[in-house]
């Protein structure tokens, strides 16, 4: 039984955390932490607004705790040491790289945790309970019903930029949008996806495109690239499905 409590805010290094932490602050809400779940395989977009949130929190007396696992290997390493690319249907990444870390965290502090997690009104069906019995899940933009769209116009009033997309740059829930823009804005990145995509053991029989590709001729990355740069690069757009509650806010 754990004696004490404290409200913590997962920080996903998107547009739902990055307005829920200004609503928090400017509300006085109960706030103890911030914490993020570092994959080591973010966008660089995602890890440089790290620095705009710290600034802002730093504002009100806080600071962004980032959570590694613990032998320090980032997904994409894994991946690539295991030959697989991440699963759209068992989600281990973000167990293992999101959910799991941030939870031995959690039980280091021998309290109870309400965890304030970054889920719009608009994306309700992403909403899950606590599957731990030290931490409570609170969604407080679902509460105010706050949209995305509402979120952007929090962060605009208190003079922040707007975060790019948070998630993995290979992330098997990429829309094709997302994909054009890491093509665009990091072809390093993009080659990188591609290569793990061909080291898989499981390829061509599995892709990283599979999602988004369902029901039409199967479209490696590779390929994929090829018809991007045939066409006008689209601009970024919202994964296709994100990976749930605490993944991609």
């Amino acid at each position: 039984m754990y004696s004490g409590s404290k409200h913590i805010l997962s920080f996903g290094g998107g547009v739902n955390t990055a307005a829920l932490m200004v609503l928090l602050l400017q509300e006085g809400s109960s706030l103890d932490e911030v914490v993020f779940a570092d994959t080591g395989s973010e966008v660089p977009e995602t890890y440089g607004y790290l620095y705009v949130a710290q600034e802002y929190l730093a504002k009100f007396g806080l600071s962004i705790r980032v959570i590694r696992r613990p032998n320090g290997e980032s997904i994409y390493e894994t991946c690539s040491r295991r030959k697989v690319i991440p699963s759209a249907v068992w989600r281990w990444s973000t167990r293992d790289f999101k959910v799991n870390p941030i939870h031995a965290y959690y039980r280091s502090l021998g309290v109870h945790i309400y965890q304030y997690l970054g889920i719009a009104y608009d994306e309700v069906e992403r909403m899950r309970d606590s599957q731990v019995s030290y931490v409570t899940n609170l969604y407080p933009l679902v509460d105010a019903k706050l949209t995305r769209s509402d979120c952007v116009r929090v962060i605009e009033d208190a003079g922040l930029p707007k975060p790019a997309k948070s998630g993995c740059f290979f992330c098997p829930f990429n829309s094709r949008d997302r994909w054009a823009w890491l093509l665009e804005a990091h072809p390093d990145l993009y080659t990188k996806a591609v290569a793990l995509e061909e080291r898989s053991k499981h390829y061509p029989n599995q892709r990283l495109t599979d999602q988004i590709f369902r029901n039409r001729d199967a479209v490696p990355l590779r390929e994929y690239a090829t018809i991007l740069k045939n066409r006008e690069l689209a601009g970024e757009e919202e994964a296709l499905a994100p990976c749930g509650a605490s993944c991609m806010t």
